[in-house]
C-alpha cells in the first residue's frame, strides 16, 4: 500500500523527528502519523517507519546553519554554544531568543532542510513502488528581510535624531586592540561629518523593525561647490546586533536606485574609516578605490 506525502504529513513527520522520546510510524491506510504501540508493527505495507533522525543529525544541522550565518554577534554566540559540549540544544535555543531575526532564519533553514530530507526518503519508497520521483528541492518564496524590517525613504525632520543617537553608541570593527580613546576619536569624527552634511537635501533610506525601532540607514548628501552631479555618503551603518542579515545591502541598493532616479552621476565615499565588513559590499556594488575612499559611477558605460 502506498501513501501520499501531503504537506500535513510532512509537518507531522518534522514534529516527530524533533521528538526523541516517542516513536512514530506512517499509517498508509489513513495517510497519517501514529505512535508505535504493541498493536502496530512496521510491516512496510500498512505501517511505514519514518526516516531516522538522531541528535547527531540535529547537531550537524545547527553547525551548517551557523557556518552559513553572516551575523557576527549571533554567529559568535552560537559557535560558543556548539563548542561548549554540554546542554547544546537548550543553549542554542536560548541564544536564538536574543536574536529574533536570526531565530526566524533558523526555523526557515531547518524546515527547508528537513523537507528536502523527507522528500529524498519518500523518493526511495516511490522507487520501490515503481513510481516516478518527486522534486526534492524547496522553493524559497519567503522574503525574510521584508517580513522583519521596514525600509522607508530618509526624511530629515523625523530620521536625523535617530541617526545621531545611533552614532553616539556606535561600535567599530578591529579596534579592540587600541585604547578606548581611539574609538571615541573615530566616533567623534564620524558624528561631526554626519552632522555637517546631513540636511533637508539629503536622500537615501532608513531601516526600522516592525516595532519601529531604528536599525540603520544609508543617506547621501549633494556635494557642496561645483559638483552638482555628485553625492557624498553621509551615513551608512547598521546596528551591530543586526549586521550580516542583508540590511546594509538592501539599504544601499534602494538608495542607489533613488539617486539614479534623481539623475546624480557619481557617489563618493570619503570616510577615513572603512570597515572590513563594508569593503566587500562596496566592491560587489561596483565602487572603485579612490585614494583612501571609494567612488561609484551610477551610469557606467
Amino acid at each position: 500500500m502506498t501513501f501520499e506525502l501531503t504537506d500535513e504529513l510532512v509537518d507531522s513527520i518534522i514534529s516527530a523527528l524533533d521528538n526523541q522520546e516517542k516513536k512514530f510510524v506512517i499509517d498508509a491506510e489513513n495517510n497519517s502519523l501514529v505512535e508505535i504501540n504493541d498493536e502496530i508493527t512496521c510491516d512496510e505495507e500498512v505501517f511505514y517507519e519514518i526516516p531516522s533522525w538522531t541528535s547527531k543529525d540535529g547537531f550537524s544541522l545547527m553547525e551548517r546553519f551557523v557556518n552559513e550565518l553572516h551575523s557576527p554577534m549571533a554567529r559568535t554566540d552560537l559557535l560558543n554554544v556548539l563548542r561548549s559540549g554540554r546542554g547544546v540544544f537548550r543553549g542554542f535555543k536560548d541564544v536564538l531568543k536574543s536574536y529574533p531575526e536570526v531565530e526566524k532564519r533558523w526555523h526557515f533553514f531547518k524546515n527547508k532542510e528537513l523537507i528536502v530530507y523527507i522528500n529524498s526518503w519518500y523518493n526511495s519508497l516511490r522507487e520501490t513502488w515503481g513510481l516516478e520521483q518527486i522534486d526534492c528541492e524547496v522553493e524559497e518564496t519567503e522574503e525574510l528581510l521584508h517580513d522583519d524590517f521596514v525600509f522607508t525613504p530618509f526624511y530629515f525632520e523625523s530620521d536625523r535624531n535617530d541617526i545621531y543617537k545611533c552614532l553616539d553608541s556606535a561600535t567599530f570593527d578591529n579596534v579592540e586592540n587600541w585604547p578606548s580613546e581611539i574609538e571615541s576619536a573615530l566616533s567623534d569624527l564620524i558624528k561631526d561629518k554626519t552632522q555637517r552634511y546631513l540636511s533637508k537635501d539629503s536622500c537615501g533610506f532608513v531601516c526600522r523593525s516592525i516595532l519601529k525601532d531604528f536599525i540603520g540607514s544609508a543617506v547621501f548628501s549633494p556635494c557642496l561647490g561645483n559638483a552638482p552631479n555628485t553625492v557624498l555618503l553621509t551615513s551608512f551603518f547598521v546596528q551591530q546586533k543586526f549586521r550580516g542579515l542583508g540590511i546594509g545591502s538592501e539599504l544601499l541598493e534602494q538608495s542607489l536606485t533613488e539617486l539614479k532616479s534623481r539623475h546624480f552621476k557619481w557617489v563618493l565615499i570619503a570616510d577615513i574609516f572603512i570597515t572590513d565588513t563594508l569593503t566587500p559590499l562596496l566592491i560587489r556594488t561596483g565602487f572603485k578605490k579612490l585614494g583612501s575612499g571609494y567612488i561609484l559611477s551610477l551610469f557606467a558605460e
